[in-house]
């Protein structure tokens, strides 16, 4: 089954569509099949250079969303990049929520991996801290630090080995 991608982190300007983008060439040059959804209305970078390959996605749009889940479903075989804006994690955790998104996902055999892009802002610390109590192991993360952005930051009595 396909793996579900989040690119995403609350704060803007970290770098998360730069890593979506690097996904996106990866996934190309190795011949990895992938559709990809861009949530970000101002800039749309994902769209922009893989219009191929990339949809627009409203966030705050249940339909819209389902659209993610429904490609996936029907196109086993592929990887789904979401280029996630800032500030999205509201509209994306209600929609993860209220629709049964992880149950589903699990029924179905699709993964959901959570690229969380920061900084080593005290803000991107907490916000990754909220993530993590709200979904525990519930979604697979990876943690992408802008090293051009500060620091390594490390949040205070979090085990990320217990996520696992």
């Amino acid at each position: 089954m396909s793996t579900i991608h989040l690119i995403g982190g609350e704060k803007g300007g970290v770098g998360k569509s730069v890593v979506a983008r690097v996904l996106a060439q990866y996934m190309i040059g190795n011949k990895i099949p992938f559709i990809g959804f861009d949530t970000d209305r101002s800039h749309g970078s994902l769209l922009r250079f893989y219009a191929d390959y990339v949809s627009p996605t409203v966030i705050d749009d249940y339909q819209s969303l389902d659209a993610i889940m429904e490609t996936a479903a029907e196109h086993p075989q592929h990887q789904i990049l979401v280029d996630l804006a800032a500030q999205t994690h509201h509209p994306l955790a209600k929609w993860l929520d209220e629709s049964g998104v992880l149950e589903l996902a699990e029924e179905l055999g699709i993964t959901l991996t959570y690229w969380n892009v920061m900084d080593s802002g005290k803000d991107c610390v907490i916000l990754l801290d909220k993530l993590l109590d709200q979904y525990g192991s519930r979604l697979n993360y990876i943690l992408v630090q802008n090293q051009l952005r500060g620091q390594s930051p490390r949040p205070e009595g979090r085990s990320l080995q217990k996520l696992g």
